[in-house]
């Protein structure tokens, strides 16, 4: 079966998978291209027969779920969004940003006329470098609903001149930590009708369910803990909700569809326990129905059997857990700098995830994860092996006479009077030129894939750090 599936970018992937694929197997698939690990706080979207955004239930098969024949269309998306010092990797990061700059644009997140200058600076600097008055574009008017004004257009130049120099990954840093301050960040939006027939777009956060008129402006805001029991029938999503007189109160909200009802019913359920709760308890994650074929069987036959059977919901981890998953995914991995923030994978070189686990550089394909990975902590210790023992911060090119012992930098040899290792007289100091960290690379690894060495990437490739001191190694 073969899907395409959309990135917040608009990029379009194509991905195979089994027909008998579960909505899991195609999401791991995406991740792995993109060289993701958190996978847990992302999902997939497709459209309903009605227009409906659904969500893809991960744990049942994508063929029992889509109407639409191949190649299914699907959009990845951030279903759980959280603070962004919890997301770990650089490219989960810049998926965020990017579904972040989709909302703002959309209309979908709206922010005060001060942020507007903020972020148009902020993201006006992440897309188009640093102020240049021929390509920047500051998208003020899609932020907060309204034209800017000569002073204001002015401000945001003035904030986008002194963001001159940073680095994408730095600017989608600072731009995910002011729209998440924001009332909407994370907030699910559902559109739908009360019981009176008036439109409504009901937001489903982490905080709890924001009623709204169908301009976004609020109504009612319903915490988690007053919400006693929320159903579905049919095309109608039902809460209980608890007054302050200890009385309770029916809400009714009333979608297009059945299954948009469906998705709202979902996204209270998912949310309330991804957000607020320390574990899923099997009750959520168990909880299944039939379709008329498998529950006749269930019936007649065993209880127990799979026939016909579907999840109700999709989740299996909280933010913590998802947190703490991820974590040691990494750890696993090997990743020793789990978000630098120095620079980001280039779109046109995304990270990849090996069956070995891990993570690899599109541009370094002939290499497993294994290998990557014990060639970079060769190359760490050759690095190491070439820093003075004395200031661990020079490198060696001095030696002992008469003995020959090579272990400083030509500074801390100087204020020396003995050999530090062998205790000798020292006589004179001769300046030496040790081999390249390249050429001493080379005879570390013989018998192994050659660790190529990208300059033209820079920091964009997963190993950028190692790299780059290594040229500034064979610079010298």
């Amino acid at each position: 079966m073969l899907c395409h599936v959309t990135r917040p970018d608009s990029v379009v992937m194509e991905v195979e998978v089994d027909p008998k694929a579960n909505g899991e197997d195609c999401l791991n698939k995406v991740c792995r291209k993109l060289g993701i690990i958190e996978v847990d706080y992302f999902g997939l979207q497709f459209s309903g027969s009605k227009g409906e955004n659904l969500w893809l239930n991960l744990r049942n098969r994508i063929s029992q779920q889509m109407d639409s024949l191949t190649p299914c269309r699907l959009k990845l998306r951030v279903k759980f969004f959280v603070e962004p010092h919890l997301i770990l990797q650089e490219q989960t990061r810049h998926l965020f940003f990017m579904h972040v700059k989709d909302d703002l644009l959309g209309g979908r997140l709206r922010c005060a006329p001060e942020q507007a200058e903020e972020l148009g600076a902020l993201i006006a600097q992440a897309e188009f470098g640093d102020y240049n008055q021929n390509t920047a574009k500051y998208f003020y008017k899609d932020f907060c609903g309204s034209e800017p004004t000569t002073a204001v257009l002015n401000s945001i130049v003035a904030k986008h001149k002194a963001l001159e120099g940073m680095s994408p990954a730095s600017v989608e840093y600072q731009v995910l930590q002011l729209v998440s301050s924001l009332e909407s960040y994370g907030v699910e939006w559902h559109l739908a009708r009360d019981a009176e027939g008036q439109k409504l777009a009901i937001g489903v956060g982490p905080e709890g369910i924001s009623v709204c008129k169908e301009d976004f402006s609020v109504m009612n805001r319903i915490t988690y803990p007053i919400i006693q029991i929320a159903t579905q029938s049919g095309k109608n999503v039902y809460l209980t909700v608890t007054k302050e007189t200890s009385n309770s109160v029916v809400l009714m909200f009333k979608l297009i569809s059945t299954r948009a009802a469906s998705g709202l019913y979902r996204a209270i359920t998912e949310t309330h326990a991804f957000y607020r709760c320390d574990t899923v308890t099997s009750a959520v994650m168990m909880q299944y129905s039939r379709d008329f074929k498998g529950h006749l069987a269930s019936l007649f036959l065993n209880e127990n059997i799979n026939l016909g059977k579907k999840y109700v919901f999709d989740i299996r981890r909280t933010s913590k857990e998802a947190y703490d998953h991820a974590r040691r995914a990494l750890y696993r991995a090997g990743a020793v700098d789990l978000a630098p923030r120095g620079g980001r994978s280039a779109p046109g070189s995304p990270l990849k995830g090996p069956a070995e686990g891990g993570l690899t550089c599109a541009s370094c394909e002939g290499l497993s994860c294994r290998q990557s990975r014990a060639l970079q902590e060769r190359l760490q210790k050759l690095r190491e092996a070439l820093l003075c023992v004395l200031c661990c911060e020079e490198e060696i090119n001095s030696a002992f006479c008469p003995c020959g012992h090579m272990v400083c930098c030509q500074s801390c040899a100087s204020q020396l009077q003995l050999c530090p290792v062998c205790r000798s007289e020292v006589e004179h100091i001769q300046h030496v030129y040790l081999p390249t960290c390249t050429s001493l690379l080379d005879l570390a690894v013989t018998g192994t894939a050659p660790l190529p060495i990208h300059r033209a990437a820079g920091p964009q490739n997963c190993s950028a750090r190692e790299f780059n001191e290594s040229d500034k190694m064979c610079q010298t």
